[in-house]
């Protein structure tokens, strides 16, 4: 029986991006073809995505921006080239279009978890979407996808508490920016820091007004690694999810903290990710919560398809027992993971971060004291 539905669709290879930009459809080809290979593909529901509508856009993004994007894209079509929106960021002829379509993704995403016997959802699309601004492209980002599916499911599911969580190597600036103010939504982002975009995601970016304390950043030191990360899950992730009780956990599933990947240097292994994607699944049991993963970075397609699977494979699991195996490595044991967690080799810095932000969070967490 499935647990996880899997929205996808060719269609998101539309989206054009200049030769050897990172961000481009080989990724999901990557994706696609070990989705094959492994079989998993037949072990999943496999669900289409829709369009999202302007007004379902419109929660999250100025209306002139829609607009805006929408005549680039009239522009891209007419020229039948690409446009650069800024340095990183491109249109192509059917990108506005396939852009609607990977915020509809997270709405479809949204849709199915209606159903029990579905656990979890998985959107594999691009463009990816943490970096866009309410009125503004960012980061290879046109439209938050992220933020959308929050809003709808607050609308739909009637979803009180959301709790987002960013563990793309970047931080998380335009989704953190969109809920800055609302603690209906709570953001925490693990991501290298320094790093991009300049002068973002530091702790003490913690919110505004209402939001004031349910904005966490966790800025990692380069070469932070399995047990950094494994670390900072513990000592922070956890137990502030635990208190905040989300209904909802969405995730922006970035793999390019993996250590093969050619933009960051954060080192997570594969099995790495199988931890991570493993006690992701043991929170949400804990909340009573669903998960929706969303798809950003990872830019070597090899890391890229090979992580992205393990974190499917796990959300897919019968059980947690059954989530506990999975490993890419050895594929029958767990053992990765209480490896990562005692190893005695993790830079200094990257505790000492752990706990700063800890420091910082505990006037607004009782479990951070």
């Amino acid at each position: 029986m499935s647990r996880l539905a899997l929205v996808r669709d060719e269609r998101f290879r539309d989206h054009l991006t200049p030769e050897m930009h990172p961000e481009s459809p080989k990724r999901l080809v990557a994706i696609d073809q070990a989705l094959k290979s492994t079989g998993l593909i037949q072990e999943v529901k496999q669900l289409a995505p829709r369009p999202a509508s302007e007004d379902e856009l419109s929660v999250v993004h100025e209306a002139g921006y829609i607009e805006e994007l929408l005549e680039v894209g009239k522009k891209a079509r007419r020229s039948r080239h690409l446009v650069m929106l800024d340095a990183d960021t491109w249109m192509s002829p059917e990108s506005y279009d396939t852009a609607k379509l990977a915020a509809g993704a997270g709405l479809v995403a949204v849709d199915a978890l209606d159903e029990d016997k579905i656990g979890s959802s998985f959107v594999v699309a691009r463009p990816p979407g943490h970096h866009a601004l309410a009125d503004r492209p960012m980061g290879f980002c046109l439209f938050n996808n992220i933020a959308v599916a929050a809003r709808y499911a607050q609308k739909t599911l009637g979803c009180q508490r959301v709790f987002i969580i960013d563990w793309d190597v970047h931080h998380g600036n335009g989704t953190q920016a969109t809920f800055y103010n609302d603690p209906s939504v709570f953001f925490l982002s693990l991501h290298q820091y320094p790093f991009w975009p300049p002068n973002s995601g530091w702790y003490m970016e913690h919110g505004a007004g209402e939001g004031k304390g349910y904005n966490i950043n966790v800025p990692l030191p380069a070469g932070t690694g399995d047990r950094g990360y494994l670390r900072a899950w513990e000592q922070l992730v956890r137990p502030v999810c635990l208190e905040y009780k989300p209904d909802l956990i969405l995730v922006s599933a970035g793999y390019d903290a993996h250590e093969f990947d050619p933009l960051a240097q954060q080192r997570i292994s594969t099995s790495g990710y199988a931890a991570l994607s493993k006690k992701l699944r043991e929170l949400a049991a804990q909340c009573s919560s669903k998960i929706i993963a969303f798809l950003e970075g990872g830019y070597n397609t090899r890391a890229l398809s090979e992580a992205a699977l393990v974190t499917m494979k796990v959300l897919n699991a019968d059980t947690l027992d059954e989530a506990r195996v999975v490993n890419p490595d050895v594929g029958t044991t767990d053992g990765v993971i209480d490896r990562s967690l005692t190893d005695d080799d993790a830079p200094d810095a990257v505790d000492e971060r752990i706990a700063e932000v800890r420091e910082h969070f505990s006037i607004h967490w009782k479990a951070l004291k």
